[in-house]
C-alpha cells in the first residue's frame, strides 16, 4: 500500500487534531519521512477536507484589529492552509511548528497587525526566503507586469487607518506565466512549490494561492483551500485555471525549501 495512504489511515485528519495530537503527528512525520518535501506532501494529503474559512488567523484574543487565533488547524483559507502546512512539515513538535508559523506570517516574527505579511508577493514571499522564484525557469513564454503596492491604502481599506503611514509605496515587477501556457509549465513545475494566481486588480498581485505537489509517480496536483468547494481540495492545476473564465492573468511559481527553525 502507498506510504502516504498508510500514514493517512493511521491518523485523524489534521483539522480534527488537538495540540497533543498534532505534537504526536509531527513526531511521527519526522520518524517516517526523512525529507521536508516528503513531510509537506503527507501534511497536504492529511489536510484534505479542512473546512474553508476566510481570514481564519489573527493576532489572538489580545489583538487590536484581528482577534482570531494565532493558530487554528480546524479551518483555513488559501494562505493559512499553506502557512500551517509548511510549519507542521518543518517543525519537530507542536511548539516549534507554532513558533515557525509566526515567523512565516509576520515580518521579523513581530506579532501585530501592521507587521503581518498582508501582501502575498511583496510581503509574504519577500520576507520568506525559503520560497525561491522559478517562474522564469519553466521553459514556457512569460510576461512581466508591474503594480504599485500601498500598505497605507490597504490599512485604510481594512479599517485600520494610521497604520503603514510611514511605509512608502512600492512599485514592483512580477514575471508570470499566462493562462494559455500553464498546462505546458506543469511539466517542469518543482514539487513542492507555491503557485500564486495573479488577477486584474491594480493595487495587488495575488488573488489566490496553493501548493503544487507531485505524487510518487510524478503526477502533480494543486492543493488549495477552495471557497467554492468549502474545504481544502486537490485538483488538476491547468483544469483549475481554465475553469476560472479569465479571472487570472497568469501564475507565479516559487519552489518551497525547508524553512529554518530559530
Amino acid at each position: 500500500m502507498h506510504t502516504l495512504l498508510l500514514l493517512a489511515l493511521a491518523w485523524s485528519p489534521v483539522h480534527e487534531m488537538d495540540p497533543a495530537g498534532v505534537d504526536a503527528y509531527i513526531q511521527e512525520l519526522q520518524r517516517k519521512h526523512a525529507t521536508f518535501e516528503q513531510r509537506l506532501t503527507a501534511v497536504a494529503n492529511d489536510s484534505l477536507g479542512t473546512p474553508y474559512a476566510d481570514g481564519s488567523l489573527g493576532e489572538g484574543p489580545d489583538g487590536e484589529y484581528d482577534t482570531d487565533p494565532l493558530i487554528d488547524l480546524s479551518r483555513a483559507d488559501c494562505v493559512t492552509f499553506m502557512e500551517q502546512s509548511i510549519a507542521i512539515a518543518a517543525g519537530v513538535d507542536y511548539d516549534s511548528a507554532f513558533d515557525l508559523l509566526q515567523q512565516i506570517r509576520y515580518a521579523d516574527g513581530v506579532i501585530d497587525f501592521e507587521h503581518r505579511n498582508h501582501f502575498f508577493i511583496t510581503d509574504w514571499i519577500g520576507n520568506n526566503s525559503f520560497c525561491v522564484e522559478v517562474t522564469g525557469d519553466l521553459d514556457v513564454p512569460t510576461k512581466t507586469i508591474k503594480r504599485t503596492i500601498s500598505r497605507k491604502d490597504f490599512f485604510e481599506r481594512v479599517d485600520a487607518p494610521g497604520l503603514g503611514i510611514d511605509t512608502p509605496n512600492r512599485t514592483e515587477e512580477l514575471v508570470i506565466v499566462p493562462p494559455q501556457h500553464v498546462q505546458a509549465a506543469e511539466d517542469t513545475l518543482p514539487s513542492p512549490s507555491v503557485v500564486v494566481f495573479v488577477g486584474k486588480v491594480e493595487w495587488l498581485f495575488a488573488l489566490h494561492t496553493g501548493l503544487f505537489i507531485r505524487d510518487d509517480e510524478g503526477n502533480g496536483r494543486l492543493y488549495h483551500a477552495s471557497s467554492k468547494a468549502g474545504e481544502v481540495v486537490a485538483v488538476d492545476l491547468s483544469d483549475y485555471v481554465a475553469e476560472q473564465g479569465g479571472r487570472y492573468i497568469g501564475i507565479a511559481v516559487y519552489r518551497v525549501t525547508m524553512p529554518a527553525l530559530d
